[in-house]
């Protein structure tokens, strides 16, 4: 149950450079509302749920290219690491030291993906900790984070979406306290999370932007900490990353992301609660009506959500309009707002008529879990391929892909996680494949080839040396090759990541 504020509490100074004497300067604390002790169970049920779908099935699918490309960037030596990613990847470094240990050790999918899991249950759970002095709020929220394709996809990638989600649930919770009670403990760890977000993705500028908002025209000392720290975690991104980023920036690998029209960024809001296009103006609207009812009944939730969620969304709909910007993924760290505007909608609802608050919040699970359901079970497009190879290989067969920006998914599923020795090769007949020969014993004459873009063939084709294999565009074949085949000039079991990243 939500509690109404007194809309008279402003934030800002009764005149410059002087703050309003004691709790006046901030908005004040949500009283607990009428059963706060009995919703801790059902909060911890319902975190318990969503890490459950969240881990399901989480090492049954091989790496897709995004995954392979972090797990074999990440087997370089970190100097090499870095240098990589600046001139073939658009994101800043921390999310591959994340994982650089796991992928140097070889460990499972299920084990490289873990610590993004993590991050994803961790999010859920600061979610409805953070929420839970709003009892139905609170529960509504979580159960619609919990089954969140959005968040349940991202969440299990071993990509640096995970940490983002956590982020962004984390500065919402510290931006609430702030407004509570400002302590210079917070603007401390705001300025940690937003060096680490800078270190994260580039979009922690949007939020950036959108924290500077949240103290408005105050001039009090609290206020200029909370912007000194926004500073400060810049200015430690610059040092670090700064020289970097400008290498990235000219590399065009965000070229691909439409600019913003109403269709593009109501699209890209919508998806943060749904994958179905169907359903894009539904999710807005649904949006936009518990906006509406979050900022009236609750003045500082409502500062939160305006200025991490709007204020960002805004600048980035503007800024779409030159760059590459408006994307789903761009959003992940205000991926939450969209979930608390929702639970707003289904609070209302429950309140004026428990029954068919009910049967809303029902319906919102049993739109959202089939999408959630299908992300944990369904195997990624490489895993059947790969595995298919797997089975037909042998020690001193070449193995080719073709197109080369493949690479990476053959290299981590048969070289890394069959402890294989491999060396980069040329494929005999395929100059723009990229190939690799398994084990170290005499060539054996194969040559399996992957081609993810072959004309249709017959499935049941049999190829020059084994069966091959195929499905839709995909096609496995076996040719026979001279065993004189020439090797590249740096073998290594995971190869060099720099001979495949051509993103």
């Amino acid at each position: 149950m939500t509690t109404t504020l007194d809309r008279t509490a402003h934030l800002a100074p009764t005149s410059p450079g002087r703050a309003r004497p004691g709790p006046t300067t901030a908005l004040p604390d949500t009283p607990p509302a009428p059963g706060r002790s009995r919703v801790g169970p059902w909060l911890v049920a319902i975190v318990a749920i969503g890490a459950g779908l969240r881990l399901w099935g989480l090492g049954a699918s091989r790496f897709g290219y995004d995954e392979a490309f972090t797990a074999i960037a990440g087997r370089l030596p970190l100097g090499g690491l870095t240098d990589f990613i600046t001139r073939h990847d658009s994101h800043p470094p921390l999310d591959y030291l994340i994982h650089a240990p796991l992928a140097r050790a070889g460990v499972s999918e299920f084990w490289f993906r873990f610590p993004s899991v993590i991050m994803s249950i961790a999010a859920l759970a600061l979610l409805a900790w953070w929420l839970r002095p709003r009892a139905g709020v609170a529960i509504w929220a979580t159960v619609v984070m919990a089954v969140d394709p959005f968040q349940i996809s991202h969440g299990r990638d071993a990509r640096m979406y995970a940490e983002l989600e956590f982020i962004g649930v984390a500065v919402a919770a510290l931006t609430g306290a702030w407004l509570t009670r400002p302590r210079a403990r917070h603007a401390f760890l705001l300025g940690v999370l937003v060096f680490a977000g800078l270190l994260t993705h580039v979009s922690m500028f949007l939020l950036a932007a959108g924290l500077l908002t949240v103290p408005g025209r105050r001039r009090d000392r609290a206020a200029w900490q909370w912007r000194g720290a926004i500073a400060g975690g810049g200015l430690g991104w610059a040092l670090v990353w700064g020289t970097h980023f400008v290498v990235q920036a000219q590399g065009g690998h965000s070229s691909w992301i439409p600019s913003t029209t109403p269709a593009t960024l109501a699209t890209a809001v919508a998806h943060l609660l749904t994958p179905d296009s169907l359903l894009v103006v539904p999710a807005v609207a649904a949006t936009v009506v518990g906006a509406v009812l979050l900022v009236r009944s609750d003045a500082r939730l409502g500062r939160v959500w305006l200025c991490c969620f709007a204020v960002p969304v805004t600048i980035a709909a503007i800024v779409g309009l030159a760059e590459p910007v408006v994307l789903d993924r761009t959003f992940t760290l205000m991926a939450w707002a969209p979930v608390v505007a929702l639970a707003f909608v289904l609070d209302a609802i429950f309140r004026r008529n428990r029954v068919v608050g009910a049967l809303a919040l029902a319906g919102v699970v049993a739109v959202a879990l089939p999408s959630a359901l299908t992300i944990v079970t369904e195997h990624k497009g490489p895993d059947s391929p790969l595995r298919a190879l797997q089975t037909r290989v042998r020690p001193g067969d070449i193995v080719g892909v073709q197109p080369v920006s493949k690479a990476p998914e053959l290299q981590w599923s048969l070289g890394v996680q069959t402890h294989s020795s491999t060396r980069q090769v040329s494929v005999p007949g395929s100059p723009r494949a990229f190939g690799i020969r398994i084990g170290t014993g005499a060539p054996t004459g194969r040559v399996w080839l992957l081609n993810w873009n072959a004309h249709r063939t017959p499935a049941d084709l049999v190829s020059e040396c084994g069966p091959g294999w195929g499905s839709g565009r995909v096609r496995i074949r076996c040719l026979i090759a001279g065993t004189g085949t020439t090797t590249a000039s740096a073998p290594s079991r995971a190869s060099d990541a720099t001979s495949f990243a051509q993103r």
